[in-house]
């Protein structure tokens, strides 16, 4: 989210609200197209929608939607698609940090790999 703050060059697209579903499917109208999008609190991003006359903004680049609010604006991440996201966990996670990273299919390697490859 903070690099989508500090985005200069690809900027949020103005949309509309149109629905939010118990599947997490969230319905915007982007340039006069409706796109189905998906979040984990459809029923909370419809709330804030709604009591922002329905006007939010969409960053695809960023994967989220931006909703006004009096104190600001909430983000909400969306995944593409609502075919396009893992669900959430019916538990919290059991394990070390390493272990959780690498069930989920992600990699971990040392600062200092890091330092070496850009040298």
């Amino acid at each position: 989210m903070s690099r989508a703050t500090e985005e200069r060059d690809n900027l949020p697209a103005p949309c509309r609200f149109i629905a939010a579903r118990q599947d997490g499917t969230v319905v915007i109208e982007v340039d006069g197209q409706e796109l189905s999008l998906w979040n984990h609190e459809p029923e909370r991003l419809a709330e804030a929608a709604v009591s922002s006359d329905g006007a939010i903004e969409y960053h695809p680049r960023w994967g989220l939607l931006w909703v006004r609010s009096r104190s600001g604006r909430y983000a909400f991440c969306v995944a593409r698609s609502p075919e396009d996201h893992v669900p959430c966990p019916l538990q919290p996670p059991v394990g070390s940090p390493v272990e959780l990273l690498e069930s989920a299919g992600g990699f971990a390697i040392l600062a200092s790999e890091i330092r070496k490859e850009s040298l």
